[in-house]
């Protein structure tokens, strides 16, 4: 029988679809699965682009780079359709959006769909500070950088909060795309399935993951603690219940945007990094 290889990304978000399977809640029928746990996004991109998982969550900038080796889950592209989670750009200190070509930037990584924003909508920045993990970035901020784009903002402005970091938004990748992008839904993170295990199995894949994701959004007050256990061993971070539901409750809206929006936003963005020169030519966006 076939082993699928997941490595699923230890953010709340985009961990939930994943926890009813690792929890047995959900059994694949005709594959089995085997779970690996990883802390940051950035090492996602790594791992994907190596071939060293079959399914996993990278960021949407990554896909130019992998299209030919993955399909494109199109039941699992996080999508945002509002400023809720539109990656705003944060700061410590008074710096104007006309200031940011000469500010600090820190992302948490180069592969990241943050940072590729933020090159497409911004253009400059004055250096590039690479902080994988989440606390981390918020620590560096005021002292290795002077803004961030913060992609899990619910979590990270709760977290500033209780260490006495006081950010402020600047403006959004969210507020800069939605007037380049005619409304367009903003591509940000996706889950994609290894072509090498073939396009059947690859369909049965996504349905179990569908099941799965229903799963969990229907039994969110099973899944919520779950989700915190793994995220703490998984970042080494006290991590409160309240955030991570509302962190799910989300990323939910991201995960359920239809089909047809979710492409038109994939289209529009990898156009736009392409005419920019910010991302290789997409052959063809390859959804199943």
């Amino acid at each position: 029988m076939v082993t699928i290889k997941v490595g699923a990304l230890a953010d709340s978000g985009d961990l939930y679809p994943f926890i009813p399977l690792m929890e047995g809640k959900v059994k694949p029928d005709g594959f089995n699965l085997e779970f690996e746990v990883i802390p940051t996004v950035q090492d996602i991109n790594e791992l994907v682009l190596k071939r060293e998982v079959d399914v996993s969550v990278p960021s949407a900038a990554m896909y130019p780079y992998i299209q030919d080796y993955f399909y494109i889950m199109g039941n699992a592209v996080a999508s945002a359709i509002d400023g809720i989670t539109g990656m705003p750009v944060l700061s410590t200190s008074d710096i104007k959006q006309d200031e940011l070509p000469k500010a600090r930037l820190i992302v948490h990584g180069p592969n990241t769909t943050a940072f590729t924003l933020y090159k497409m909508l911004v253009g400059r920045y004055g250096k590039l500070v690479i902080v994988r993990r989440v606390l981390d970035e918020m620590k560096a901020l005021g002292k290795d950088g002077d803004v961030l784009v913060a992609v899990h903002e619910i979590k990270m402005m709760y977290a500033m909060k209780k260490l006495g970091i006081n950010a402020k938004p600047i403006t959004s990748m969210w507020d800069m795309w939605k007037n380049i992008s005619n409304g367009s839904p903003m591509p940000m993170g996706m889950v994609v399935i290894n072509k090498d295990l073939g396009k059947e199995l690859a369909l049965k894949f996504k349905e179990t993951y569908e099941k799965s994701k229903k799963y969990a959004e229907s039994h969110l007050e099973e899944i919520i603690p779950k989700d915190v256990r793994i995220m703490r061993e998984a970042q080494g971070a006290d991590l409160e219940e309240e955030i991570v539901k509302k962190t799910i409750w989300a990323d939910i809206q991201e995960y359920n945007v239809p089909i047809d929006q979710v492409k038109r936003g994939l289209e529009t963005f990898y156009k736009l990094a392409e005419e920019k020169s910010i991302l290789p030519k997409v052959k063809e966006i390859d959804i199943i």
